[in-house]
């Protein structure tokens, strides 16, 4: 017969979404987007240049950001709400866990080999991640919005700090503008964004705060325009808010603007997002 405390304990672990059936697809997701990081991060040392600039960095900062983001609302999400099915499920967090630690070592110490190698890892695991849900019928919009992130990443990455050498060989002339620049030129810092920066956080809030009153049971014909605008406003002076203490806090003590702004704006407006956000994701999983 078995013991009272190990059947809740048992219990507990399902609820979580911690079972063989759960721990055998992770298993399988995990090996096959070891084995697609192998070929990809072969086929990438073959035919691509990788240069370890700055740029290759903040993709790093940012993956890692967005998947620290993905770790803590996986525990949020079973720790409020063990008595639902889990969307996000702790038999990820091996796979994330490894992610995290390649992109921190890219942060770390910018080498070619370990930005292909950590590049390699995400691509693999979307692909395979995006093929596993939908067949193993666990899609759901945590998994969309992160897929989704995570491919603009390895946009940024790819415009920013790859080439191919066929086409380094085939150029036309050696003095063209290289990503291969280690050292490239930085502009002074300003105390505030630039249009182009400005639109893509307006653009961005105002896509969150429609997700954020989708989240909310609202329907998207339910949804006044008022709200939305208010919403994001309310985001962007949140994030100017946090900004603004340490900005002006660098400015008093060094007289000068503090550098790498923008990164930080948009890594603030990530964190203040997430908070924004995934109180009314919850509620919805507890209503359905």
């Amino acid at each position: 017969m078995e013991p009272a405390g190990a059947f809740y304990f048992t219990i507990a672990l399902q609820s979580r979404g911690i079972d063989l059936a759960t721990l055998g697809i992770a298993y399988v997701v995990l090996l096959a987007s070891v084995l697609l990081t192998g070929a990809l991060f072969a086929a990438a040392r073959a035919h691509l240049l990788v240069a370890p600039n700055r740029f290759a960095r903040d993709y790093a900062v940012y993956v890692a950001a967005v998947i620290a983001t993905l770790l803590i609302a996986t525990m949020l999400e079973n720790e409020l709400l063990p008595g639902l099915t889990p969307a996000l499920v702790y038999a990820a967090f091996p796979q994330l866990l490894l992610l995290l630690v390649i992109h921190l070592w890219i942060a770390y110490r910018q080498e070619p080999w370990v930005i292909a190698l950590g590049a390699s890892a995400i691509t693999a695991s979307v692909i395979v991640v995006g093929i596993a849900a939908p067949l193993a019928h666990v899609a759901r919009i945590a998994h969309a919005v992160a897929l989704a992130v995570f491919a603009c990443l390895i946009g940024f990455l790819w415009v920013k700090a790859i080439s191919t050498k066929r086409g380094f060989k085939r150029a036309s002339s050696i003095y063209i503008p290289s990503k291969e620049n280690l050292d490239p030129t930085v502009r002074p810092q300003k105390p505030w964004l630039g249009l182009a920066q400005w639109v893509a956080l307006v653009g961005a809030s105002t896509l969150l705060a429609i997700l954020n009153l989708v989240l909310s049971g609202r329907g998207l014909d339910q949804i006044p325009a008022v709200d939305v605008a208010a919403e994001a406003a309310v985001l962007v002076l949140i994030t100017g808010a946090v900004c603004a203490v340490p900005a002006v806090s660098y400015w008093l003590s060094r007289k000068a603007w503090m550098p790498e702004l923008t990164r930080f704006v948009w890594l603030v407006w990530m964190v203040v997002g997430f908070v924004f956000t995934y109180g009314n994701y919850l509620t919805s999983l507890n209503n359905t």
